[in-house]
């Protein structure tokens, strides 16, 4: 059967499901880094990150300005991005986050498929997005006070069973931007994990970028997230820079793509399995074996921030579904492909009639 007429026929599966997510949160500030400028209504970008790069080292030992324009500003964080990205699929969701504390922040209008709880401040993010990718800067001090205690004198671990009994997918996102949520997901294995009443769930992880990490925090995590398997069949995904900080750690010589890497991270972590998704393709290595796709490459992204974000929507959709590993890739990607050619989230009917891409 082509992908896209199995996507259709789960759609009133996907639908019936519930994903709960914790802990992030971001406002997001996109900007266009402008290269020249002719007059007051026409300029260019600078289009790839080298580009933006080389300006700006260029301006070692003297000064200079750049001209942003900025893009949009909007609610962001992993957990944000990939809960609104399967509320618009349908998907009911539980977001528990940094939307604001003690009110939370109007800008986190997410799809009403999703519930929200904000149990902290959020952080901030000044976005410079490029043809090529997107460099992020974040402004964490508030979100980064939050700990375990803080966490549960907001909602109890009670409350946490009761909001995570339900779901059928577990996620847990940006482990590596947030210096206490590291103990917070290793108390959640030790206090909420263990209550959770036996079902046909899973848990999904999305650490986020983790280059300002040091090796054995990281190894630690994997560590830790390789316990989840314990209660239920745990996947982690990872962007290409997140697959090649794991190589530098994990493997030997140079970067030779997903798979030898993802085999790394399983082996090591006993995460169940592992998928990692650059740009133009995702691969995963798992229990009863691996598979690489080919992605189709947007030339013309109009918003590349929460593209991986809405990749793990895409992917969480397929597990909701029952469909198999290369199935959930294909979704993911399609998830993603979608969100960066228009810039927005998008319905489940948009995301299955764009899947014949891959039939």
């Amino acid at each position: 059967m082509k992908y896209s007429e199995q996507f259709k026929e789960k759609k009133d599966i996907i639908q019936s499901k519930k994903v709960s997510i914790g802990f992030d949160g971001f406002v997001d500030f996109v900007f266009r880094p402008v290269k020249t400028r002719t007059d007051e209504k026409n300029c260019t970008f600078f289009p790839t990150i080298d580009q933006f790069g080389d300006k700006i080292s260029s301006l070692a030992g003297r000064s200079g300005n750049i001209e942003l324009i900025k893009s949009s500003t909007d609610f962001g964080g992993c957990g944000p991005h990939y809960a609104n990205g399967l509320a618009n699929m349908g998907v009911r969701c539980m977001c528990v986050g940094a939307m604001g504390y003690p009110e939370k922040n109007s800008i986190f209008n997410l799809n009403p498929n999703c519930e929200t709880i904000s149990i902290s401040e959020p952080g901030y993010s000044y976005i410079f997005e490029f043809e090529d990718g997107k460099v992020i800067m974040s402004d964490i001090e508030k979100i980064s006070q939050l700990t375990w205690d803080d966490l549960i004198a907001r909602i109890s671990v009670e409350q946490l069973v009761e909001i995570f009994e339900d779901a059928d997918i577990i996620t847990l996102v940006n482990w590596s931007y947030l210096v206490h949520f590291h103990e917070i997901y290793e108390k959640f294995l030790a206090c909420v994990m263990p209550k959770l009443k036996n079902k046909d769930r899973k848990v999904y992880i999305d650490i986020a970028d983790c280059a300002k990490r040091e090796p054995e925090e990281i190894k630690s995590a994997l560590k830790m997230f390789g316990k989840y398997s314990e209660f239920a069949p745990t996947y982690i995904g990872l962007n290409k820079s997140e697959a090649m900080v794991m190589h530098s750690i994990l493997c030997d010589g140079e970067y030779q793509g997903s798979l030898p890497v993802a085999r790394a991270i399983k082996e090591f972590s006993g995460i169940n399995t592992v998928i990692i998704h650059p740009v133009d393709s995702a691969a995963a290595v798992y229990d009863d074996g691996e598979v690489e796709v080919q992605g189709i490459l947007c030339e013309n992204p109009k918003k590349t921030t929460g593209g991986g974000d809405n990749f793990n929507s895409g992917f969480c959709a397929g597990l909701l579904a029952g469909l198999d590993v290369k199935s959930c890739l294909i979704s993911g990607m399609t998830t993603s492909y979608l969100y960066v050619k228009n810039g927005k989230c998008n319905t489940f009917d948009d995301i299955a009639s764009c899947m014949t891409m891959y039939d």
